[in-house]
């Protein structure tokens, strides 16, 4: 998950400072230490061998070697200069991905604004919009970033998580092309797009052209993302930088070694000394510098991996679905075609059902048992959840000191409010006693418990034309399934386990 520290820098003083150095997830102490842990045990193992097991000969020589090691070692291997040059343009890279991940606000703002109508129909292009482009978002995704690849391992898990249908995934089956197949839901929406101006949903083709070339700037950002993936940083780069940093401390080991007898590799008679410093106190700083500048790279190298810094792609896809439905339908809640791509399959638009989050106002996306383990931090602001009236009644609100010099005191009167907080303690606490009581370790735990029953799937998807796709909550409360465009292709029957196993059907 990404780690946020936001909040604990948002004043430049001693315990942000501190709040800052001690956190350990994500950490430079959590990358480095027990690296720094190993080398400093071989270190004082090589140390205890030079002191009290060789003989004064094998000494001479031993010292010799420590000269030479520690001789030019900065200036024959420049980390700085390695490390400097490799972190920058890993930090480029990062965040050219992390804009190209695709953020489909801009897209719904003007699904919810040109495509005009409350009709049913509307509403339903207008969701189907937005569930192609974070269709063609999941695509792209599984096939580069082993976090989706666990929450949608199969094509099914896709449908069956409400991101397309049953026809749908019939036509992605039949294109042979994989690169095409990414591009296929995208251009069903061009196609919705240009079908809504001809029905004049669409006021003119200048309105339409600009939601096609936003549809075309999230395709480029997901193109962007596969040419990444395509071409990695070329592997000699990284190569050099992760065995520059680990031989320079594996020549440490035995280059910043303390002479016993003669001077040490300073220059200095050791007698000078009047402790014996058995740890190198300076190496293991610039061990920590260093290996941590080093993680940095690593871990900025792939951001869509499984790191506690790697970018957040399953919520990303989630935030897009929610943020999306909600924006091209809460406007309008009730109170013949050119193709570009000549593949069959990819001009034929499925037909317009409702989704499967039709009429749900707290919409879940569907995860894996397994990917659903993992934490994720969502898009929200670092101080939101912080209630920083907590003990109070009232805030008193009144205009700034500068303002106020320039009023009399009954305007300054008027301007006086008071304003009651007992409300939003009260709603802030039961929450907070929400959160607490409904952790998300503790509610996966209970769904885990419910999905004890064992499953079997088909590869027809249904027997006698039902529909054999059931969530827990109809197996558990034997409630058939009401909506009548949910198509899965998915068929399931669960057998309890105290009873034998034969067939049944939901």
């Amino acid at each position: 998950m990404t780690i946020s520290y936001t909040l604990d820098v948002s004043q430049t003083n001693l315990q942000s400072f501190f709040s800052l150095l001690l956190r350990w997830r994500g950490s430079v102490w959590k990358a480095v230490f027990g690296q720094l842990a190993v080398w400093t045990a071989v270190f004082l193992l090589i140390s205890c061998i030079y002191r009290y097991i060789l003989s004064p000969s094998q000494q001479d020589v031993f010292e010799q070697l420590v000269r030479y090691f520690d001789n030019k070692l900065d200036a024959n291997i420049p980390l700085t200069f390695l490390l400097g040059f490799f972190v920058s343009f890993v930090v480029a890279r990062w965040g050219s991905i992390l804009n190209g991940i695709g953020w489909i606000d801009d897209a719904s703002l003007l699904f919810a604004t040109y495509i005009r109508g409350a009709d049913e129909e509307t509403r339903v292009i207008r969701r189907n919009l937005v569930r192609y482009l974070v269709l063609s978002q999941a695509l792209v995704l599984r096939d580069i970033s082993m976090q989706v690849r666990k929450r949608f391992p199969t094509m099914d898990t896709l449908a069956a998580s409400g991101l397309m249908t049953h026809e749908e995934m019939d036509i992605l089956d039949h294109i042979k092309d994989p690169y095409s197949r990414y591009w296929t839901s995208i251009q069903w929406s061009l196609n919705l797009v240009y079908e809504c101006q001809k029905k004049g949903k669409v006021e003119s083709y200048y309105l339409m052209n600009k939601i096609v070339d936003e549809i075309g700037k999230f395709r480029h950002g997901l193109a962007s993302l596969l040419k990444y993936d395509w071409v990695p940083v070329p592997l000699v780069y990284p190569q050099v930088i992760f065995l520059a940093v680990r031989i320079y401390f594996m020549i440490c080991l035995i280059g910043r070694q303390f002479i016993v007898t003669g001077s040490n590799p300073s220059g200095a008679s050791f007698i000078s000394f009047s402790i014996d410093l058995w740890l190198p106190i300076t190496t293991m700083v610039q061990f920590l510098v260093y290996m941590g500048w080093m993680k940095v790279a690593e871990a900025l190298l792939n951001p869509l991996g499984e790191d506690d810094d790697d970018l957040e792609c399953n919520y990303i896809i989630d935030k897009n679905l929610i943020t999306g439905l909600s924006i091209v339908d809460t406007m309008w809640k009730h109170d013949d075609t050119g193709y570009s791509m000549v593949e069959e399959h990819m001009a034929k638009t499925p037909a317009q059902k409702k989704d499967e989050f039709w009429g749900i106002d707290k919409i879940a996306p569907l995860y894996s048992m397994e990917s659903a383990e993992r934490s994720v931090h969502p898009l929200v602001g670092s101080a939101s959840k912080i209630n920083l009236v907590k003990n109070k009644k009232e805030i008193v609100m009144t205009p700034h000191k500068n303002k106020l010099s320039e009023l009399d005191p009954t305007e300054q009167k008027t301007y006086l409010r008071r304003v009651n907080v007992s409300d939003h303690n009260a709603k802030h606490a039961k929450q907070r006693g929400l959160e607490r009581a409904n952790s998300p370790d503790k509610c996966l735990s209970k769904m885990r418990s419910r999905s004890n029953g064992k499953f079997r799937t088909s590869a027809n998807g249904s027997q006698n034309g039902v529909d054999l796709w059931t969530r827990a909550g109809d197996i558990e409360m034997n409630v058939a399934i009401s909506n009548p465009n949910q198509v899965h292709p998915h068929s399931i029957t669960v057998f309890p386990p105290d009873e034998p196993q034969t067939t049944s059907r939901h």
